[in-house]
């Protein structure tokens, strides 16, 4: 095992040209668990390129509270601006506080009430839709009720719907084509590869469709009440309206992030309850205390505590987004380290919520290790990042989450049956392959 630099070790086994990509491609969970053997800081090779994983939680605080230092950039954030603009989730510290506090209204607590109500009727769309005794896909379902939310609450006119559903599909292909692309040696990104005209597809035929909606929406000239309405209404510090192209970022962010995310992570969380059914039958026991028979509220919220810590147990084994890059601007010092400018920086929220020095027994589902008497390490928690570029849509995707467990919980059993558990699939976000649920009514009235 070599040392680069002084604190920094390298990690064996990388080979010319491509580096470590084919553990990274092969089973990158297994690659990445096995880095805080060789140290705090472990230098990787993403193809040609260098780069140093973060392996010890203060470390990665320390990365994401100084943004200045730690900017936006490295393989990965690249690929998502290449991807979606550079809206809020890639831009650099330059833009992020002006991009931020043009978005922040639409995630204000009184905009989240509102969203709420229109999450309950999803939701109850959602729950009675199915059938006893049917197995359903868990993925696609999850997929949807996300879909038609975000279509409902942050993109609510009708010429935005067709915009909502393209994205919708396309998302695997965009999130499988970031990660492969961000892992590839630059060669092989330009090469008509398969995977590549996939990515590309999905990414033009994306684009073209919130394009399309920007347009429309401009020529109406209403509004509707919604994020882009605000967005095109929005003028900055000199008094000038938001370009098109950072308009186009935004939405096609808050698209991608708001459907993806939230949908992966209520799979893993179905999935999770199949797999424990004491859980699940003590959730249930739980929310309908509280619910009865009714679809959760936004007034129940503060009662579904064992819903809500079912989702954060849920997003430490699973984060839907679980790798991610930065670049030093400056020379930066972690821990004894001295990081040379545009360094690029690797960290996962996977790696530091599957470490047993700072979560025990870090594979094992415990809703109640999130209890308020149970201490946590600082920083061993991060499903939405942190400090300054903390996710936007944190309490919107929690919210949704945690309402929706808890209705569906008391409205039917959930098993997998002989049906086989669903496979990893590490694409930008860390998404389950197949999940198929069989479903059972509960007597209401038992219930």
């Amino acid at each position: 095992m070599a040392t680069d630099h002084a604190g920094i070790t390298q990690a064996p086994g990388a080979l010319p040209i491509v580096g470590h990509l084919f553990p990274l491609l092969r089973d990158p969970l297994h690659f990445l668990k096995t880095l805080p053997s060789y140290g705090d800081l472990v230098q990787i090779r993403l193809g040609p390129q260098r780069a140093v994983v973060v392996c010890r939680p203060d470390l990665v605080q320390d990365v994401l509270l100084q943004d200045r230092i730690f900017d936006k950039g490295g393989p990965i954030i690249e690929r998502v601006g290449n991807a979606l603009g550079a809206g809020i989730a890639s831009c650099p510290h330059s833009a992020h506080r002006r991009q931020r506090r043009s978005l922040q209204p639409a995630f204000s607590r009184a905009s989240l009430r509102e969203y709420a109500a229109i999450m309950t009727e999803q939701i109850d769309v959602l729950t009675s839709g199915w059938g006893d005794g049917r197995t359903v896909d868990a993925g696609a379902q999850m997929y949807g009720l996300a879909s038609e939310t975000i279509s409902r609450t942050l993109f609510t006119a009708d010429a935005a719907r067709p915009a909502v559903d393209t994205v919708t599909v396309c998302l695997p292909d965009i999130f499988r084509g970031i990660y492969q692309q961000a892992v590839l040696p630059p060669l092989l990104r330009r090469l008509p590869l398969p995977s590549n005209r996939r990515y590309e597809r999905a990414r033009n035929r994306a684009w073209a469709a919130v394009s399309k909606t920007i347009g429309l929406y401009r020529q109406d000239g209403k509004n509707h009440g919604d994020v882009l309405s605000m967005l095109l209404a929005t003028r900055d510090d000199a008094g000038e309206a938001l370009g098109d192209a950072e308009i186009h970022a935004q939405i096609m962010t808050l698209l991608v992030a708001g459907i993806d995310t939230t949908a992966v992570a209520l799979t893993w969380a179905v999935h999770l309850l199949c797999q424990y059914p004491d859980v699940q039958e003590r959730l249930r026991s739980h929310t309908a205390k509280v619910l009865g028979t009714r679809t959760a509220t936004w007034d129940d919220l503060p009662q579904l505590d064992l819903a809500r810590r079912v989702v954060t147990e849920t997003l430490r084994l699973y984060p839907p987004g679980w790798l991610f890059t930065r670049t030093t601007t400056t020379e930066a010092r972690l821990a004894d380290a001295v990081i040379p400018p545009d360094t690029t920086l690797v960290y996962s929220p996977y790696l530091m919520h599957h470490d047993a020095r700072f979560n025990p027994r870090p594979d094992r589902f415990d809703p109640d290790r999130w209890l308020p008497e149970h201490p946590h390490e600082r920083g061993a928690f991060i499903p939405f990042g942190g400090g300054a570029r903390k996710c936007i849509g944190d309490n919107y995707a929690m919210n949704l989450a945690t309402l929706a467990l808890a209705t569906i919980v008391t409205r039917w059993r959930l098993s997998h049956g002989n049906l086989q558990p669903p496979r990893v699939e590490p694409r930008m976000t860390l998404s389950p392959h197949q999940v198929q649920v069989r479903v059972e009514c509960l007597d209401r009235a038992s219930a």
